[in-house]
């Protein structure tokens, strides 16, 4: 979305090659051409590169070879982060030739990709369970884990710092509207416990499903178009965009190839599942709602921590919220359609304990956002974090891990499966 385009660029700016300077400085000169921007692009992150080319060709290999399931998962899981990092960074440099709306809905598709492929692959697989547990798992890291990190590492080099809290406000309403369309079905299903209703929450699930998608690009034009301001840092529109990297050719069929791997990383890795957890002992809800989400939410991980850092806390929190936001009325919806194609019950009930660690989760952040409010002269309300709501945050995200990591493999006893 356009907080993580913005975002993005931030960071471009101020990173090696491309940091900061006056306005009497000349600014570095952009990559000559396409072999220089890869080669930019990769020295700048030796460590993803090196993830890249050692542990893609090792999840494919694992595969073909036939070497233990939990080989395979972990050679993939490992493989997906860079591929994610790598889709992120050419989804941006096309993105920068398109124009902003454009871009926005450019990164609004593939910012969500990798989970969109997991999601794809446990409904090809039958994992119905694991992928309501990867869309619940997405939504919390966002909301607890990445803010959570973002609010405490901020906090380490300003005391407070302020966001717009209009801005809050929309992205804590969109939550709420989460928990309304995830609660009701859930609710609706285990209060009456009869088949024949089952049969009507498929179908209310597939078309709410369809309004969901109608908030959500609603929110779009909110964002991009009619109300952008209360998305973005004072003085943000002041400063100077940077060159991409690649070519918008380039950038496209690099977008392409990465997002094709990817999507064969995610289907050796769901496959490899069952037998792992068993290896493991732990539960498929652990690897769905802890794990899995880590892969996808690795470049807003970074990015949001890097911005906030930056005292760039409205980018920051556009990136978490808005991420949130992203994975409750973009990729849920979309993940119960993919069901609906597939002749596969993908439903919005998600269970009462993961309801109710949704809305606890929605509660706090909107507590916290909330909290500290002050009015600028110029009338602008504006929100106030610190680094101990941060670790709020994050112990609350630790608690929840600890839950699922004892759980254990037992289907009998699985928290997914209270009614």
């Amino acid at each position: 979305m356009a907080s993580m385009m913005q975002a993005q660029h931030e960071v471009r700016r101020t990173s090696k090659g491309y940091s900061q300077v006056s306005s009497g400085e000349r600014r570095p000169e952009p990559p000559q051409n396409d072999i220089q921007g890869f080669i930019k692009i990769f020295s700048e992150h030796k460590i993803l590169a090196t993830m890249l080319f050692v542990a893609t060709p090792a999840g494919f290999g694992s595969h073909y070879m036939d070497m233990e399931p939990q080989y395979v998962f972990a050679c993939n899981f490992v493989a997906i982060i860079p591929l994610a990092w790598l889709i992120g960074k050419a989804t941006e440099d096309v993105a920068a030739k398109t124009g902003e709306t454009v871009g926005g809905l450019l990164n609004a598709t593939f910012g969500n990709v990798v989970e969109m492929l997991i999601c794809i692959a446990g409904i090809r697989n039958g994992e119905i369970e694991v992928v309501q547990c990867t869309l619940l798992g997405s939504i919390l890291s966002n909301l607890l884990l990445v803010m959570g990190c973002a609010f405490l590492a901020g906090g380490m080099f300003y005391a407070l710092q302020e966001y717009n809290q209009a801005g809050a406000a929309i992205q804590c309403s969109l939550m709420s509207m989460s928990v309304f369309a995830i609660g009701l079905p859930t609710i609706y299903t285990n209060v009456l416990h009869q088949e024949a209703e089952w049969e009507h929450m498929v179908e209310v699930s597939r078309w709410a499903s369809v309004l969901l998608l109608s908030i959500y690009f609603a929110y779009l034009v909110f964002q991009l178009k009619t109300h952008a301001d209360l998305f973005q840092d004072d003085g943000e529109s002041d400063e100077e965009e940077d060159p991409p990297d690649l070519s918008m050719g380039t950038a496209a069929v690099t977008l392409l190839l990465a997002t094709i791997i990817t999507s064969f990383s995610t289907d050796f890795l769901i496959a490899a599942l069952e037998t792992t957890v068993e290896t493991w002992n732990i539960s498929k809800e652990f690897v769905g709602i802890i794990m899995l989400p880590i892969i996808g939410n690795a470049a807003e991980h970074y990015t949001a921590i890097t911005v906030a850092m930056k005292d760039k806390m409205d980018l920051s929190l556009g990136v978490a919220a808005g991420s949130s936001c992203q994975m409750a009325l973009l990729v849920t919806p979309f993940t119960v359609l993919v069901g609906w194609f597939y002749g596969v019950d993908m439903t919005l009930n998600f269970h009462m304990f993961q309801l109710c660690v949704l809305i606890f989760a929605v509660f706090l952040v909107t507590t916290i956002l909330n909290t500290g409010r002050t009015e600028r002269e110029s009338g602008m309300l504006v929100g106030k974090t610190n680094w101990f709501q941060g670790y709020i945050l994050l112990v609350t995200y630790f608690v929840l891990a600890i839950i699922y990591f004892f759980e254990g493999p037992n289907h009998k006893h699985a928290l997914a499966d209270l009614y």
